[in-house]
C-alpha cells in the first residue's frame, strides 16, 4: 500500500509499505477515504518538534479522516466489511484515573493515531483502530463531510469547556478550519458578535460567510484598536485557535476585566509570554484546550441534522501522491487555501 511518510522538516515521501495486520481482536482494519491535513499535521512538516517533542522521522501523520472498512477482527460486532466510518484518533486505556474521571482524552497511556512516537496515521491507504473508536456516517453524509467531524470535535470541545452563555461578544483569533467551525457553533447558538482575525486574507474573509460580525488581518490593521472602537470595555470571552505569539497577547488586550482566554491554537515553540500584569490586574481566567472529549457523536449529528454547514471548508483536495505539495500549500496558506486534504 503506499504511505505518505514525513522524512525531515518540508520533505514527504510515497512510500509502498505491507498493509497493516489485525492483531486484536476487537482491531477493524480501515481503507482510508479522506484524510485531512490538521494545523499539527502542519507543525510536523514546518519543523521537527511541536511544542517540547522532537519528531521521530520517518513519520506517518494524520488522524482527521473518514474510512471504509476493509475488514475486522473476531470480537467486532458493530463493523462489517464496506461500512463507511469516521474515526476518533484519541486510543484511550479506559482504566487510568483520568478515563475514570471522565477525560480520556489526558489517559496517561494514551496512543494518538498519526501522533510520531505513537500510532502511524491515516495518511495511508490503509490503517487499523479498536472498534470502540469508530462511527457509523449516515448516508446522507459524504465522506468529506465525515472527515470534518474531527476538526468539529475540537471546536465543540472548547465551546463545552466555556459553559453557560459566553456574553454578548465573543473574540476567535485564528479563522483555520477549527476556527471557522467555531465561529459556525457559537453563530448557530445565536451568538450575534463574533469578532474575528487572521494572517490570511482568504481565511479573514471566510469567517464572514461563517457568521464572524467583524474579521480583520492583524498584518493589515491593528485588529486590537479595531476590535476595541466597536467594544470599548472589551470582549466577554477570546478563544485563541492560532497560537501565533501575537494572537496570545491580543487575546489578553481584547479580553474584558472578569472575561475568559480559552487558549485552542498550539505555538511552534514550547514557550510563549503572556503580559502578566494585564492578566492579573483584569482577573483574566485563561484555560487551555486539549484535543476533544467525546464530541464526534454531536458533530456527526450536528451536520446530519444540517445544523452546520462544513463542506465548503474543504477548499483543496490533492491525489497521495501530491502530499507534499498539499502539506506545502496547507502550511503556506497559499492558493485560498481553507482545508486542504487528501483524497485516496
Amino acid at each position: 500500500m503506499k504511505a505518505a511518510y514525513l522524512t525531515g522538516p518540508r520533505k514527504v515521501e510515497i512510500r509502498e509499505i505491507p498493509k497493516p495486520l489485525i492483531r486484536n481482536d476487537d482491531d477493524v482494519l480501515l481503507r482510508t477515504a479522506v484524510a485531512g491535513l490538521c494545523g499539527s499535521d502542519l507543525h510536523y512538516f514546518i519543523t521537527d518538534r511541536i511544542g517540547n517533542e522532537a519528531v521521530p522521522y520517518p513519520a506517518v501523520v494524520g488522524h482527521e479522516c473518514s474510512a471504509v472498512v476493509e475488514a475486522v477482527g473476531p470480537a467486532v460486532k458493530r463493523f462489517k466489511a464496506g461500512n463507511r466510518v469516521t474515526v476518533e484518533p484519541t486510543i484511550s486505556c479506559g482504566t487510568c484515573d483520568q478515563c475514570r474521571s471522565g477525560r480520556p482524552h489526558t489517559c496517561r497511556k494514551v496512543e494518538f493515531l498519526g501522533h510520531p512516537g505513537e500510532r502511524s496515521g491515516c495518511l495511508a491507504q490503509f490503517f487499523v483502530m479498536p472498534e470502540r473508536n469508530l462511527f457509523s456516517i449516515p448516508e446522507t453524509m459524504t465522506m468529506m463531510e465525515a472527515m470534518l467531524v474531527e476538526p468539529l470535535s475540537i471546536a465543540l470541545h472548547a465551546r463545552a469547556l466555556a459553559g453557560g452563555m459566553l456574553g454578548s461578544s465573543i473574540g476567535v483569533l485564528g479563522a483555520g478550519p477549527i476556527g471557522l467551525l467555531l465561529i459556525q457553533v457559537l453563530k448557530t447558538e445565536g451568538h450575534g458578535e463574533i469578532y474575528a482575525s487572521d494572517r490570511s486574507e482568504a481565511r479573514a474573509a471566510a469567517a464572514i460567510v461563517a457568521g464572524a460580525t467583524w474579521t480583520g488581518n492583524p498584518d493589515h490593521v491593528d485588529v486590537v484598536a479595531e476590535i476595541l472602537k466597536r467594544k470599548p470595555l472589551g470582549l466577554d470571552a477570546v478563544f485563541e485557535v492560532s497560537g501565533d505569539p501575537e494572537a496570545i497577547e491580543q487575546s489578553v488586550e481584547l479580553a474584558k476585566p472578569g472575561g475568559w482566554i480559552y487558549q485552542i491554537g498550539i505555538p511552534l515553540t514550547d514557550r510563549v509570554s503572556y503580559p502578566m500584569a494585564k492578566l492579573r490586574r483584569k482577573e483574566l481566567t485563561l484555560r487551555f484546550v486539549r484535543r476533544q472529549n467525546r464530541c464526534l457523536k454531536r458533530g456527526l449529528l450536528l451536520i446530519e441534522a444540517k445544523h452546520l454547514d462544513v463542506a465548503w471548508l474543504a477548499t483543496h483536495t490533492f491525489k497521495v501522491e501530491d502530499a507534499e505539495k498539499a502539506f506545502a500549500t496547507a502550511a503556506d496558506r497559499t492558493d485560498g487555501v481553507l482545508k486542504a486534504s487528501i483524497v485516496f
